[in-house]
């Protein structure tokens, strides 16, 4: 058996075992495989840039947890930027969960030195969806009593500070869509229409085309779609984190496919141009009566 005829024949349980290897390495000691960065990209970490030092961001979680692996890493990303330039957090949620994916994401500002209650607030979910956001809007402390580990709101530093959402230098929703919790449309209309509070989104891939109409408008500053942005944003911010094993994880994945497939071409091609020459294989003459000689 030839070396062709081998690629034909190999194990598929060999396949499974290198697929597992190129997904597992890339997690475990992320290679930073280079990645173009998007203009969207780019504009949303300049504008996070240009924020003033110092001042209050808002952010909301506003995802389940099917699309944690697309939004999450966005979250940290941006955590890893504001925390440089010690801009202090709010983070609410429009869904149950989403007060679990804002816990494990602010502890990237620990990492710089932030104190609860002082530098950043996790004031958990809110129920009502657009209503409630405008409430919050118009009077922040009206919504929250207690926060997401049952403090009283009104006694914690960084809330004395916040009347309304123009405290704000910035609003961010991370967003998976209309599905229950409150949508990006919603948040343009009451961060950016209603107090004239810039907003970023991070969205799912599927939501960037019907999205982008907010950013040619202006309404909003930035977007960025899923993990092939947070690893963009990770090249931006010096940092690899889950973006940015994620990406290489795919990346390996897809190549390894690509080289199995050319590989298994090569093979086939190969075993019929051999098998198919006259006077040899299954194609070998056949004489009246019976089999070739």
């Amino acid at each position: 058996m030839d070396v062709f005829e081998k690629l034909q024949s190999l194990d598929r349980r060999l396949f499974y075992l290198l697929m597992a290897l190129a997904i597992a390495i890339p997690i475990i000691n992320p290679i930073g495989l280079p990645i173009d960065i998007t203009k969207p990209v780019r504009d949303t970490y300049e504008f996070v840039e240009s924020l003033p030092n110092g001042s209050i961001a808002v952010i909301g979680f506003d995802y389940e947890p099917g699309d944690e692996i697309d939004l999450s890493p966005i979250a940290e990303a941006i955590l890893h930027q504001l925390a440089r330039k010690n801009i202090r957090v709010v983070a609410l949620a429009s869904f149950p969960a989403g007060p679990t994916f804002a816990e494990e994401a602010l502890l990237v500002l620990e990492e710089y030195g932030y104190e609860y209650g002082k530098d950043y607030v996790n004031l958990g979910h809110y129920a009502g969806g657009e209503p409630t956001l405008a409430a919050f809007g118009n009077k922040s402390t009206s919504i929250f009593q207690k926060d997401w580990l049952g403090n009283d709101v009104v006694s914690l530093p960084l809330m004395k500070e916040i009347t309304s959402m123009k405290d704000f230098s910035m609003a961010m929703t991370l967003n998976d869509g209309p599905t229950g919790g409150t949508g990006t449309h919603e948040w343009v209309r009451q961060a950016v229409m209603a107090h004239d509070v810039p907003l970023i989104m991070g969205v799912t891939g599927v939501l960037y085309a019907s999205n982008q109409t907010y950013v040619q408008s202006g309404q909003c500053k930035g977007i960025l779609a899923g993990l092939r942005a947070a690893a963009e944003y990770e090249q931006l911010i010096d940092r690899k984190g889950i973006g940015t094993t994620g990406m290489d994880a795919q990346s390996m994945a897809h190549i390894l496919i690509v080289l199995f497939v050319i590989l298994g071409n090569i093979g086939m091609f190969m075993t019929k141009k051999e098998t198919g020459r006259p006077g040899s294989g299954p194609n070998k003459p056949v004489t009246p009566g019976g089999e070739g000689k």
